[in-house]
């Protein structure tokens, strides 16, 4: 195993000139001493201690990432392909900023906390919480946060970045009151936040069409599997009396269409179905999915870079803390023209 002590006898320096510019306390060090020394623990395969990098630096280089639990009797978050994805990105532009992530899945706040001092993370990044959660959070912890998705006025104590899921429920809407939809439903699993904008979105595209959508047009199933199968097996005769579904998620969407071709339905024949996200997946089931495209890629640095202006104190103070990101609208062979 190779030794600091090792690295300075071939550089011929000090063991504590190798220490400091390991532990980025370079000041004195010489740019051509810092190169010889930088080059010497590639060539020799030094590998640092974390702890020792830890103690030195005074901080953890640990971001935490708090996944929305969506309960025990559930399948694990990440069995949904959208934090999946994102999940993958966050982690790649962490990784960047020569940082580790730590997922976090607890059911509590205070669970959060607990974890935020054990593991002495540097920030938070949140996926999906509700604003009182996120404010108890900060309150509790007070290290900078960026959260993800939460709909909540503009913080000056950190940063949100949202979607524009209104803005994609409207382009849907108009788009299928120009392929000449009528009877159209909306499904989810809540009616809140995300999808409860995504839900008044495709209302008033279609309103502003001239359709009126009743409250009754948006439909919650289960956000349990076994338990939502069931649900959409149950509204046969209610789909046969539409001609499109729009569904919350691709992953609902790519699910549900699976379900609709063993009740009988051909797609978009018979029905035609959209998603919301466009997961790499929904252009590869057949028939490809039409769908909203979030850049999930751009969130994920979005995040990152905004946790690090934050960390780093060189963001504006009277910089805005909100962002919203735009979609766009991505047609594909799932949804038929009628007429």
């Amino acid at each position: 195993m190779v030794r600091i002590k090792d690295i300075a006898d071939h550089v011929g320096v000090s063991a504590t000139t190798v220490s400091n510019v390991l532990h980025g306390k370079d000041q004195r060090v010489s740019p051509e001493t810092r190169r010889k020394i930088e080059t010497a623990i590639k060539e020799m395969g030094y590998i640092p201690s974390m702890g020792a990098l830890m103690l030195a630096q005074e901080k953890s280089c640990i971001i935490g990432v708090i996944l929305f639990n969506k309960g025990k009797r559930n399948e694990p978050t990440l069995t949904d392909p959208y934090y999946g994805s994102l999940v993958g990105y966050l982690d790649q532009y962490i990784k960047e900023r020569h940082h580790y992530m730590l997922m976090l899945t607890v059911d509590k706040v205070e669970d959060i906390v607990r974890q935020t001092k054990a593991w002495n993370l540097d920030g938070l990044i949140s996926c999906n919480m509700q604003p009182d959660a996120l404010d108890y959070l900060y309150a509790l912890s007070q290290i900078p946060l960026v959260s993800l998705d939460a709909y909540m006025e503009d913080k000056a104590s950190f940063k949100n970045i949202t979607t524009d899921d209104f803005g994609g429920g409207y382009q849907m809407g108009r788009f299928f009151a120009a392929m000449g939809h009528r009877n159209i439903l909306m499904i989810s699993d809540n009616d809140l936040a995300v999808d409860h904008h995504r839900w008044l979105g495709l209302k008033r595209g279609l309103e502003d069409a001239g359709i009126f959508m009743e409250e009754k047009r948006h439909v919650i199933v289960s956000n349990l599997y076994e338990e939502r199968l069931v649900q959409l097996r149950q509204h046969k005769k209610l789909f046969r009396q539409q001609t499109a579904l729009f569904f919350s998620s691709d992953y609902y969407a790519m699910e549900a269409c699976s379900v609709l071709r063993h009740m009988g339905f051909r797609i978009p024949e018979d029905i035609s179905v959209a998603g919301f996200d466009d997961l790499f997946s929904s252009r590869m089931v057949t028939p490809a999915l039409t769908t909203i495209r979030q850049n999930i890629d751009q969130k994920a640095k979005m995040a990152v870079d905004g946790l690090f202006g934050l960390m780093n104190g060189t963001q504006d103070g009277t910089e805005s803390r909100k962002a919203l990101l735009p979609v766009e609208l991505i047609e594909r062979e799932s949804v038929k023209r009628l007429g």
